[in-house]
């Protein structure tokens, strides 16, 4: 699971009842070696998810009053890479009675060097695209160069410690493997206003699966780790974290479950359904 991303989506789409914005799961501190793949990632299993989401709380005052909604989630293996794809589609209903109907879609390309990434992101509201971004982003000596074709043709530096999603994910469950219980982690997906997070997590002990999803192929029966993250926004991170998140993060990379936290209301989602895909047929 990608979770740098679908925080971004989430909080997103929080933030337009406020007005701020119309719309809108993750090696230590520095990239895996290039060429290679850690063992980590080769526990990761290919597959398809689907969750549903729904309000667990909202505080006297709150913004929002009820939400809900689905996310589809596959998460392939190629030859060169990892391509990871998600549909979401989110129903925010305001105190005043106001709802808001977003969606996003995003396709995501990152070898297993964690050395370069494609992205392709589109944000829906009520039907309507009101946004696209399109970009791609190497990993140098000395930094990480992001170049963006939509909206607009730009290009930044990032520090050379950036992180992309998958390669992120692979490094939570790499610590989790060892016993670590903390990480600290910049990290880019390319979604949104703030593309780039330093994320902060605490990791639990193991934990036994506890869902009813529809899962032939057995691949949600592993142990997991409840995976604890704070999102500071680079350059903004003195005023705090913009919220927080925890994902039921299985040892071969299945999220059982994720949770989000923004303070004046929580939202769970649930694992209803996932298989496994198969592995490439790369040759010998």
């Amino acid at each position: 699971m990608i979770l740098s991303v679908l925080f971004s989506k989430f909080e997103e789409s929080r933030r337009s009842f406020a007005g701020t914005l119309i719309l809108c799961l993750g090696l230590a501190g520095c990239a895996a070696q290039a060429g290679s793949v850690s063992s980590v990632e080769s526990a990761m299993v290919p597959h398809v998810a689907e969750y549903h989401f729904k309000m667990t709380r909202s505080d006297q005052g709150s913004s929002v009053v009820d939400a809900s909604g689905v996310l589809g989630y596959r998460f392939e293996k190629m030859c060169d890479g990892w391509v990871t794809e998600m549909q979401q589609i989110m129903i925010l209903q305001g105190a005043e009675g106001t709802a808001i109907n977003s969606a996003y879609s995003m396709t995501q390309w990152e070898d297993f060097a964690g050395a370069h990434y494609r992205f392709r992101m589109s944000d829906y509201l009520d039907g309507t695209k009101v946004d696209e971004i399109v970009g791609s982003a190497v990993r140098e000596s000395d930094a990480v160069k992001v170049t963006y074709q939509v909206p607009v043709e730009v290009t930044e530096e990032l520090p050379a410690d950036t992180m992309f999603p998958t390669q992120h994910s692979a490094m939570l469950l790499e610590r989790a493997a060892a016993g670590e219980k903390f990480g600290n982690d910049l990290v880019f997906d390319g979604s949104g206003e703030t593309p780039t997070n330093r994320i902060a997590v605490v990791i639990s002990d193991q934990k036994k699966p506890d869902h009813n999803a529809d899962d032939p192929d057995k691949i949600a029966t592993t142990l997991f780790h409840r995976m604890n993250l704070a999102f500071y926004p680079l350059g903004a991170a003195e005023n705090g974290p913009s919220t927080e998140m925890a994902v039921d993060f299985g040892l071969n990379g299945v999220a059982h479950a994720m949770r989000f936290d923004y303070g004046e209301f929580e939202v769970l989602g649930t694992l209803d359904k996932v298989s496994l895909l198969p592995q490439p047929d790369c040759g010998s």
